[in-house]
């Protein structure tokens, strides 16, 4: 699971160096154009591919069917054709939060940090949605559901401070309560990792 979650900010950060370099090139609007051809070519291969792979076996056909259209696996609830259709619009999320803070004035590792804390937070959506459209009718979601409101409406705030030319807010509610929840997480983790070995939980 661990190398999984590597592999995909791996996938995430050349999607965005590829980007940026298609911009430095021909210039943004230019850029936002190819880049949605190229991957929608890509989400198409992806799909050949993966319809082409033999049922049950591992091959190269479908490690690049799963390279190609890695996101949207938690969402398709059995079906393929979500897979490409999401892989393509999370491709071009990428690309126009490349594209946006591209333009600023901030510096380098302002940029770095609202994209982290915007690929965090819609992480946090898409994770949130899964069980939501997997749950059942009459299945108590209603948690869930506020959580996943919570965390879309910080993406969309942030987003919003952003272009209105509010950095600093914007990287305090994209990324301060993610940063907090995983600070409160990791350190409840290390205590129990230190001292839970000997401790009775009943």
């Amino acid at each position: 699971m661990v190398l999984l979650y590597i592999k995909q900010a791996i996938l995430l950060l050349a999607a965005a160096a590829a980007c940026y370099g298609l911009a430095e090139q021909f210039g943004s609007p230019t850029a936002c154009l190819l880049w949605a051809g190229l991957m929608a070519l890509a989400c198409g291969m992806g799909t050949v591919l993966l319809r082409t792979s033999p049922v049950s076996q591992v091959t190269w056909r479908n490690r690049l069917a799963g390279d190609l259209i890695p996101w949207g696996w938690r969402l398709n609830r059995g079906r393929l054709w979500p897979i490409p259709v999401i892989s393509w619009i999370v491709w071009m999320a990428i690309g126009a939060a490349t594209l946006l803070l591209r333009a600023g004035t901030e510096s380098v590792g302002m940029r770095l940090a609202l994209f982290a804390a915007w690929v965090v937070d819609a992480s946090g959506v898409v994770l949130l949605l899964a069980p939501l459209l997997q749950s059942s009718p009459g299945s108590r979601v209603a948690a869930v559901r506020k959580l996943l409101v919570f965390v879309a409406l910080l993406l969309v705030v942030s987003i919003a401070l952003y272009l209105l030319e509010l950095p600093v807010a914007a990287l305090a509610v994209g990324g301060g309560p993610p940063l907090v929840t995983g600070a409160f997480f990791g350190l409840f983790t290390l205590v129990l990792l230190t001292l839970g070995r000997n401790a009775r939980w009943n």
